[in-house]
């Protein structure tokens, strides 16, 4: 099955947007694997509404370890099932918790074996030095080029202050296929919707 992961930094708004997008692709209740750095594998079944009072929030990485579900998309007149997993923020400096360092760990060496990175920045967080600001957003571009791969979603574009920033994001990355979105608002997802279709 193929399997598009969701990396950035954390509070990116890389949870809001696989549960949101879930629910855009039709679902109302998901049945979300999460999968520690140990490999201790657990399963719950939740709403879409649900899920999100309880896995989103401003906390620094809310998220420490991957979060999978199993989602359908119709392409043409088939229906294909695809892995949409979210992951624990990364960071450049080293976490004082071993769960959060872990998570991190765990996310980065999943980068390898996934089909399709989706690449979270958020627009917000965008200075004109934002290549030396975010070196570790940098990373998963630079990787993301290697492996033809990847999309960068420009998050938080429903924010006035983030509009701008959409120019500098695409100067730092020229390279990347970039769509603005709002995970919070559903918005960009039909393109975004379009570009998994043909990764899947």
């Amino acid at each position: 099955m193929r399997e598009c992961l969701i990396v950035g930094r954390p509070n990116s708004g890389k949870t809001m947007f696989a549960l949101n997008f879930a629910g855009y692709l039709g679902a109302k209740n998901i049945d979300l694997t999460f999968r520690n750095y140990e490999g201790i594998i657990t399963c719950r079944h939740l709403s879409i509404e649900d899920a999100k009072r309880e896995l989103c929030g401003y906390t620094l990485h809310k998220t420490r370890s991957l979060q999978s579900m199993i989602l359908n998309m119709k392409v043409g007149k088939a229906t294909i099932n695809f892995k949409l997993t979210d992951t624990c923020g990364v960071s450049e400096k080293i976490h004082a918790d071993e769960a959060i360092r872990k998570g991190m760990a765990q996310t980065i060496s999943l980068l390898r074996s996934v089909d399709l990175i989706l690449h979270i920045v958020d627009l917000s967080f965008i200075s004109q030095d934002f290549s030396n600001q975010s070196p570790i957003d940098l990373e998963f571009y630079k990787y993301g080029m290697v492996r033809k791969s990847y999309l960068l979603l420009g998050n938080k574009y429903d924010l006035h202050s983030a509009k701008a920033n959409l120019s500098r994001l695409a100067n730092t990355f020229p390279k990347a296929t970039i769509i603005p979105i709002s995970a919070l608002y559903n918005q960009g997802f039909r393109e975004v919707k379009a570009c998994v279709a043909r990764s899947i």
